[in-house]
């Protein structure tokens, strides 16, 4: 193998980059749209992608390329990659590992660019946005205007674009202010329909940004996006393909439900409300005391101890504060929801029992560090590390309460979403938002493409937010929401796949599956942890530029 891979590397100077595969001009491209919008929907071609390793680190990296490789392998965009040169060495070293051959392993390493930045700024959705270019078909990228926390990363993006690509910067999105709203995530298209959300925007900001973004404001659409706290059109829309249908109505769409959210709940009262199966055992903990989930584990335990008032706030221990006791286990598994047969949950006892017997609470002695084996002195630190960044070393929350927690039903879930009046309203709130949106959507669509009839879906998808009561009906406080679980339609057409962000709720994950394949399209997942406590997802991290064929140019 050794010998195969230095024959790869001595030809892979010989192989042409990714980006000279993607021809707008060919018969094969779908043409561009004719509204005077210049931006597309992920129903068109990828021609390069970015992604940095910011917050996500390598393997956020290596999982979305070789992802996207596997899902368009045959014509892979150009990677740019915003990435320490330790990251760049470990996805090279996982394509090597991944391709089915050598050949297939050197054009896809031809794919990568690496963009030499000191600002690798993770939310690569947002600080530009890609349009394309009426005479060539290719992509523009727009940088906005007051933006400003990507300091260099736009500049040296565009060196390297430019360098490889021919990939060009066009004029600046410019605003009054900067605001949210403003945000690329924020700005989306469907065949030459142009959506911006309404975050943050007042009087008549949204119409004057339309006019910057749009170009052709008969074509603009204003979507519901200021109920979330990172108000982003992405987060709850999506526009997907049909390759059951020809241009110009080869596109579905998905729209986020809170209501379906609920029906699954209770359709599935048994399953895992949480399911972190796909991670190692040992971050659990750590993911169960982060973002949303914290939220709704404190929720959780306080609706336990309102229920029966007897349990203590704080079990005793037989052992010191430095294990878990066994009498302490046995009290986790009465309470515990999900069955002692399960197997994750069966995963997560082994590890607390682990804990047990590394006694990983208390400070590591010299005498400790010197009779334990080496592998389980480093698991220990690996542990403690990851609970002291956590938090999870410091009171109140204990191996007990992330236990229960961890243990959730859906039955759970919806017990805490009905017991707060204003968590049941919010989604009721933002289900009629949506609904609504998709009304307006689909007839603006049919208006323009009286021949087409897309498809759509409802993502399961629920947010706790708050209510502002002093309205009559009452309506959601702008600007309070975020989503429990990692949102379904932040994700990525590749191709005829659809990348989509883990949901970690598998009655979920059963759902999304089965509503996206009847569309005719494959669907993969990756892990993206990192940025849904961050409220952002797979689609805030990553940035696709897309082309088209342009007008008049003959089949």
């Amino acid at each position: 193998m050794t010998l195969l891979y230095l024959l790869l590397s001595l030809t892979l100077a010989k192989t042409p980059n990714a980006c000279n595969q993607h021809n707008p001009m060919s018969p094969d491209v779908p043409v561009c749209p004719s509204t005077g919008s210049t931006l597309l929907s992920e129903n068109y071609p990828i021609m390069a992608a970015s992604v940095s390793d910011s917050q996500g680190g390598p393997q956020y990296v290596k999982a979305y390329v070789t992802k996207v490789l596997k899902a368009q392998g045959d014509k892979p965009p150009q990677f740019f990659l915003h990435v320490t040169s330790e990251t760049y060495e470990q996805v090279v070293a996982e394509i090597k590992k991944q391709a089915p051959n050598p050949q297939v392993a050197s054009r896809w390493l031809a794919s990568l660019s690496v963009v030499k930045t000191e600002s690798r700024w993770n939310w690569q959705q947002d600080y530009f946005e890609s349009f394309f270019d009426p005479s060539s078909g290719k992509p523009i990228l727009r940088e906005v205007e007051g933006y400003e926390r990507h300091e260099d990363a736009f500049f040296d993006m565009i060196k390297q674009t430019q360098k490889d690509c021919s990939i060009n910067e066009g004029p600046l999105l410019k605003n009054e202010e900067y605001k949210s709203g403003h945000s690329g995530g924020n700005i989306e298209a469907v065949n030459g329909l142009c959506l911006i959300g309404s975050d943050h925007f007042v009087n008549n900001e949204w119409d004057d940004y339309a006019k910057t973004t749009c170009k052709n404001t008969d074509v603009a659409v204003q979507t519901p996006s200021s109920f979330l706290k990172v108000g982003h059109t992405d987060e709850f829309f999506k526009t997907l393909k049909d390759p059951s249908q020809k241009a110009p109505c080869d596109f579905s769409l998905a729209f986020a439900s809170p209501q379906k959210g609920l029906r699954l709940l209770k359709q599935n009262p048994d399953n895992r409300a949480f399911d972190f199966s796909n991670i190692p055992v040992e971050e659990i903990s750590a993911r169960m005391s982060q973002g949303s989930y914290a939220e709704i584990c404190s929720r959780h335990l306080e609706l336990k101890r309102r229920e029966d008032p007897s349990r203590p706030n704080t079990p005793q221990n037989e052992k010191s504060r430095r294990g878990i006791s066994r009498l302490l286990f046995k009290w986790v598994l009465k309470y515990a929801n999900a069955s002692a047969e399960d197997a994750e949950t069966r995963r997560f006892d082994k590890m607390l029992d682990d804990y047990n017997d590394m006694d990983v609470r208390g400070p590591r002695s010299r005498e400790d560090e010197q009779r334990t084996r080496e592998e389980k002195a480093a698991r220990k630190n690996r542990i403690r590390r990851l609970m002291l960044q956590s938090g999870f070393l410091k009171p109140p929350r204990s191996n007990d309460e992330i236990k229960e927690c961890y243990n959730m039903t859906n039955r759970d879930l919806l017990k805490v979403i009905e017991a707060d009046p204003e968590i049941t309203d919010f989604n009721a709130a933002v289900e009629a938002s949506i609904q609504k949106f998709k009304t307006e959507l689909l007839t603006k669509l049919k208006a323009k493409y009286p021949q087409c009839s897309p498809k759509t879906i409802d993502m399961p998808d629920l947010f706790t937010g708050l209510m502002d009561g002093t309205k009559t009906p009452a309506t959601y406080v702008m600007a309070s929401g975020d989503s429990i679980f990692p949102n379904p339609t932040n994700g990525e057409i590749v191709g005829n796949t659809y990348l989509i962000p883990e949901p970690v709720n598998p009655a979920f994950k059963k759902d999304i599956d089965d509503s996206v394949r009847k569309l005719g399209l494959k669907t993969d997942y990756v892990d993206t942890h990192f940025a849904h406590v961050a409220m952002g997802n797979l689609h805030c991290s990553s940035h696709a530029m897309r082309y088209c064929r342009p007008q008049g140019e003959k089949k």
